[in-house]
C-alpha cells in the first residue's frame, strides 16, 4: 500500500499504522471491556473508510483514542494498547500524544520492533529548527541490533553466574584441576559484568522516575529563562509540538525542562504533556 497520512508537512505510511492495529489483546475480559474494544474497532474502521477526507476521518480516530484511554483508566496496561493508542492519536493528527503513547509502550516492551519503528517515524513529523540541534532527540548509544535487557534478567543472570562461579571455584580446590578454576573465574567475571549492567539499569529507572518525559504540545513555544511570561526567551528559536525533554521542576503553572542536548528552560505547564503514569 502507498496510502499516506500527512502531518506537519511530512508523511508517515498509513499502512504501517493500520497494520499495527489490533484490538483483541489490549483490554480485559469483562463485558464492559469487550464493548469498549468493539467501539474502538468500529471507530477505527470508520476512520479507515473515510481516509480520503482527513477532516472526516479524524473524529473517528479521536473517538478510538478516547475509548482506548478509557481502557487504560480501567486498568489495561500493555504494549499493544499503547501501540494502538499511538496509532489512533497519530491518525487523528495529535502528534504529541502519539509520541507519549509510543514511549509508554516501549517502557513496557523496549524490544518491540513495531513500536520502535513507529516512534522513529513519528519523530520525523516533528518540525525542528532548520539549523542547530535544539530539541532534536539524541542518537541511541545502543546499537540497533542489540536487544534491551530488562533488569530482572540481569539480576537472574548475576545470581546464576555467581552461583556457578562459586561452585566451580570450590570444585577446583577439591580436585586441583585448572579447568574448574578457569571456569569459576569466567562465571564470576560474567556475574560482575551483569551486576554492573544491573546497576546501570537501576540508575536509569531512578532517573526516569525522578525526571519523567515531557512532550511539547503546542507550536511556537519559546523556552523562557524563568517561570513566567515576564522572563525573556532563553533561545531564539521556539519549540514545536512533539519536541521531547525531561522534567526538572514544576512551579506555579510552569515546568523546567531539560532537552536532549542539555538545554534547560521553562515552559507553561498547559503547553506540555507530562508522562505521569
Amino acid at each position: 500500500m502507498n496510502l499516506r497520512v500527512a502531518a506537519n508537512g511530512r508523511h508517515i505510511a498509513f499502512a504501517l499504522l493500520v497494520a499495527g492495529f489490533s484490538c483483541s489483546p489490549v483490554g480485559g475480559t469483562s463485558e464492559a471491556d469487550r464493548e469498549i474494544l468493539e467501539s474502538v474497532d468500529r471507530a477505527f474502521q470508520e476512520g479507515i473508510r473515510s481516509r480520503q477526507d482527513r477532516e472526516q476521518a479524524r473524529p473517528h480516530f479521536r473517538q478510538a483514542a478516547r475509548n482506548l484511554e478509557e481502557l487504560r483508566r480501567r486498568g489495561a496496561n500493555n504494549a499493544m494498547l499503547y501501540r494502538n493508542l499511538g496509532n489512533a492519536y497519530l491518525l487523528a493528527d495529535d502528534l504529541p500524544r502519539a509520541l507519549l503513547s509510543y514511549h509508554r509502550g516501549l517502557r513496557l516492551s523496549p524490544n518491540d520492533a513495531a513500536l520502535n519503528e513507529l516512534l522513529a517515524e513519528a519523530r520525523q513529523l516533528v518540525v525542528y529548527p532548520p539549523s542547530g540541534d535544539l530539541g532534536r532527540p539524541r542518537r541511541e548509544d545502543r546499537a540497533a541490533w542489540m536487544p534491551y535487557v530488562p533488569g530482572e534478567w540481569l539480576m537472574g543472570a548475576t545470581l546464576a553466574c555467581y552461583v556457578v562461579g562459586c561452585v566451580a571455584a570450590t570444585r577446583s580446590r577439591m580436585v586441583r584441576q585448572t579447568r574448574y578454576l578457569l571456569g569459576g573465574l569466567f562465571f564470576l567475571s560474567a556475574s560482575a559484568l551483569c551486576a554492573g549492567g544491573l546497576l546501570v539499569r537501576i540508575a536509569e529507572e531512578r532517573e526516569r522516575a525522578a525526571h519523567p518525559l515531557v512532550v511539547v504540545a503546542r507550536d511556537e513555544m519559546p523556552v523562557r529563562r524563568g517561570n513566567g511570561m515576564a522572563f525573556p526567551p532563553r533561545y531564539e528559536t521556539p519549540l514545536n509540538r512533539g519536541v521531547e525533554g525531561r522534567l526538572l521542576l514544576e512551579r506555579e503553572g510552569w515546568v523546567q525542562v531539560e532537552l536532549s542536548g542539555g538545554e534547560i528552560g521553562w515552559l507553561p505547564r498547559e503547553a506540555v504533556l507530562l508522562d505521569e503514569s
